[in-house]
Formats: structure tokens, sequence, C-alpha cells
């Protein structure tokens, strides 16, 4: 029996997800070797639903890398749960990192 076309794509989508969200999370650490001087700016979180909402997605979508991952790619719903939680999380690091670098300058 051979895997749906849908299959396939939520496979691949998935795959994709995982690697951009990494790179995406990997860039401060990078800006912190290059540029110490520049992390050790104060950014203040006045809200504490600003710092609570990140993490519950975040924990979102560490329990759905989980599960995805040991399933092997193989369950469709997972698959684009994951999708969807990790496009919430680029969106999420791409405005945070926009705020951020306009601190910066």
């Amino acid at each position: 029996m051979t895997p749906s076309k849908n299959h396939t794509i939520s496979k691949i989508v998935a795959k994709a997800v995982l690697r951009i969200t990494i790179i995406l999370i990997a860039l401060p650490i990078i800006v912190y070797f290059t540029r110490p001087e520049a992390m050790a700016t104060a950014v203040s979180f006045p809200n504490p639903w600003s710092i609570v909402a990140p993490v519950l997605l975040m924990l979102c979508f560490v329990a759905l890398l989980i599960v995805v991952l040991r399933t092997k790619y193989q369950s469709l719903e997972y698959n684009w749960l994951f999708v969807l939680s990790g496009i919430f999380i680029c969106l999420y690091l791409v405005m945070f990192y926009s705020r951020v670098l306009s601190i910066f300058n």
C-alpha cells in the first residue's frame, strides 16, 4: 500500500518547518557569540502574558515534536498539527527578533 500524496506532502512540510524553526532558534546564539555587548542590553516584558503565551506555545511545539519524531512522521494529523505549531513559533520569533533588533539599532 503506497502512502497518499497528502501524507507525503505533510512529511515534507513537517521536516521543512522543523528545520526553519531550529534555524530561527539558533540565530540568537550566533548573535550572542558575535556581538556579546549587544546581548547584554536588557529586554523587559511588562505583561506576564508576554512570557506565558510563548512558553506555552513552545511546550506545545516540543510535545508535538516528540510525538511526530516517535511515530517517524507517519501520522498525518500530528504532522499537520506540528506544522501549524511550527508556523506560529516561526511567526512569533520573527516578530520578536524584529522588535529586539529595533532596540539594538
